[in-house]
């Protein structure tokens, strides 16, 4: 296959949700492996940039063990299938209007990166710092939650990360799921 050389210059925020993309790969894929896989899902799914249309989202009835939140445009019949883990279902009502008032891309991507960045934060701080994060996002109409936002940004009071040291055993089943959801992300399973 031959190969050609594209230079791109992106916004520093467009440079930070690749970083943050090619992060969640552990060292698996670059910033320009990550560029590559975009591509691909993109020309899979037949995006068409000129085509495409604002999103708006309705409420799925939920599955047995994930709620499904799903969101279609209106000029294409491509469905962008969301679901909250149960683990943050709990806080799906903040989890729905924060994404009416974000700002920023409402894709399938930045939906999982949400999803993620919570998942993150609910595991290392708990669900009412995520609730927290939440609501500072709907008031502020942030683009987006990240963990390293909060960690950086965090009050001085606020709760130490969770601390339980895993067994072996659920150290090497976590890293197997992780490592397969996200290959499952990327498209490469």
């Amino acid at each position: 296959m031959a190969t050609a050389q594209l230079n791109v210059r992106i916004s520093e925020e467009e440079h930070r949700i690749l970083e943050d993309l090619a992060s969640q790969t552990d060292g698996i894929l670059t910033k320009a492996g990550v560029i590559r896989v975009l591509i691909r899902q993109a020309k899979a799914i037949g995006f068409n940039p000129l085509t495409v249309a604002p999103v708006t989202q309705t409420m799925g009835e939920p599955a047995a063990r994930r709620a499904s939140y799903s969101s279609s445009s209106n000029t294409s019949n491509k469905t962008i299938s969301m679901s909250i883990p149960a683990e943050l279902e709990p806080k799906s009502e903040l989890i729905k209007e924060f994404w009416k008032t974000k700002k920023g891309s409402k894709g399938q991507v930045a939906w999982k990166l949400l999803i993620g960045e919570l998942e993150k934060i609910r595991s290392a701080y708990g669900l009412q710092v995520v609730a927290e994060q939440l609501e500072l996002a709907i008031n502020g109409k942030w683009q987006g939650v990240t963990l390293r936002n909060y960690e950086q940004f965090k009050p001085k009071n606020s709760p130490p990360p969770k601390k339980r040291k895993l067994t072996p055993e659920e150290k090497q089943a976590q890293d197997e799921r992780e490592h397969r959801q996200r290959l499952i992300d990327l498209g490469l399973v």
